[in-house]
């Protein structure tokens, strides 16, 4: 069994957008002044740890975090960021940066060098859950996202959208959802993304700083909670090999994400059918070739699955090849039931509803971009996860079981 959970340690969210929100009944935006969390953990590599979360909000629509943790295997990790920051003297640009530092005595990577899988590609679709390798290393993370807002669609007139809510459910003014014409409705975005990262050990070292430029479409009614509507992405991330221990790669990827409004009946407040379709190819990628620089993307980006955000039921960067597609489709049901109001305990916490959702994945990765191959010997888990709305955020919990064993995460944010 493994089990991986991060309790609420802040990470970026992925999906987030320029808004505010105004709970009806209540004065001003939502925010968190400032949030504090101890958490606890268990992994099968890590260890047993224990570490703090802090968020920090002075705007409505952006915030800090932080969080550090320390293991009893000699483990550790200290991430600073934000989200949503703005730029001076252009309104509709903003960042997001990531600055991260860890230490693992267990750090467990599904590439080659495990001398017990000679003849096998570590990371591919058939390769053992046993071909990896675990080193004492340590991980440098700099990553800043650039988003331009467009002056398209429910952002014509501003770069900061504010929703009107009831019970952290949406009642007026939608982002989007409201026309298939991305002039007339939601946010249209320009992306830019610097990344850099720097793995090493005693006896070998590898960075990438690659950079991204992306387009998305944003038209979904209610970012933090989407009910209805439809999300476009799509990129291209190339890293021109400045670096030392660099090499020259690019992947593509592209995204669709849909939302269908389900029934309410006097038990449920809101029912929602959410679905995913993810794919990415990395042209450069010599497959055939043995060499360090063979074209490929590093493990933990381009087309791989595993983690937090797709495969959840394997662990993170389990399958890593030139191509990948991946499938995933969330019943949402919030029920009327909110019984976290009465508890006094839960009071400071703001929990504005619950919701119980089951979801499913298929996923594949392949050594070329083919819909026969990559649909064929899919990869499949299953599970069910608890979400709530907190102040503005909204967190979730998953449990996610596949062929490879079991897996608890908690988090920030929707999956999509």
């Amino acid at each position: 069994m493994r089990l991986v959970a991060l309790l609420l340690v802040f990470q970026t969210l992925e999906a987030a957008a320029q808004y505010k929100i105004r709970e009806g009944g209540e004065e001003g935006v939502l925010k968190s002044s400032s949030i504090i969390v101890p958490y606890a953990f268990s992994t099968e590599t890590l260890g047993v740890g224990v570490g703090v979360g802090i968020s920090y909000g002075p705007k409505g629509e952006s915030y800090y975090y932080s969080t550090a943790y320390a293991t009893d295997n000699g483990s550790s990790f200290f991430v600073l960021g934000g989200n949503n920051l703005r730029l001076p003297r252009i309104d509709r640009l903003h960042l997001r940066p990531w600055l991260s530092v860890g230490h693992y005595t267990r750090m467990r990577v599904y590439v080659d060098g495990n001398p017990g899988f000679p003849d096998e590609r570590a990371g591919s679709n058939e390769s053992s859950k046993d071909n990896y390798r675990e080193e004492d290393a340590n991980d440098i993370i700099a990553d800043f996202e650039f988003r331009y807002t467009l002056p398209w669609g429910h952002y014509r007139d501003t770069a900061v959208h504010t929703y009107i809510t009831q019970n952290g459910i949406l009642k007026e003014n939608p982002s989007g959802a409201e026309s298939w014409n991305p002039l007339k409705s939601g946010q249209s975005s320009i992306l830019f993304e610097p990344y850099y990262r720097k793995q090493f050990t005693d006896v070998e070292g590898k960075e990438t700083l690659f950079l991204k430029l992306g387009y998305k479409h944003d038209n979904r009614d209610f970012i933090p909670n989407p009910h209805r509507g439809y999300l476009l992405k799509t990129s291209i991330s190339h890293d021109p090999d400045w670096l030392a221990d660099s090499r020259r790669w690019t992947s593509l990827d592209g995204e669709v994400d849909g939302f269908l409004p389900l029934p309410e009946t006097s038990w449920i407040r809101q029912q929602t059918l959410a679905l995913s379709a993810w794919t990415a190819y990395s042209p450069t990628y010599n497959v055939d070739s043995d060499s360090e620089d063979n074209g490929s993307p590093p493990y933990f980006t381009g087309p791989t699955l595993g983690g937090f955000w797709r495969m959840r039921g394997y662990p993170a960067y389990r399958f890593h090849d030139k191509a990948a597609i991946y499938y995933s489709a969330e019943y949402r049901l919030m029920p009327a039931w909110q019984p976290f109001g009465k508890i006094d305990l839960l009071d400071p916490l703001k929990i504005r509803w619950w919701q119980v959702v089951g979801l499913v994945e298929a996923g594949r990765v392949a050594p070329s971009w083919d819909l026969e191959t990559l649909h064929s010997d899919m990869k499949y888990d299953y599970g069910i996860g608890l979400r709530g709305m907190f102040y503005a955020s909204v967190g979730r919990l998953d449990f996610v079981v596949s062929d490879e064993g079991f897996a608890f995460s908690a988090m920030l944010g929707q999956t999509f």
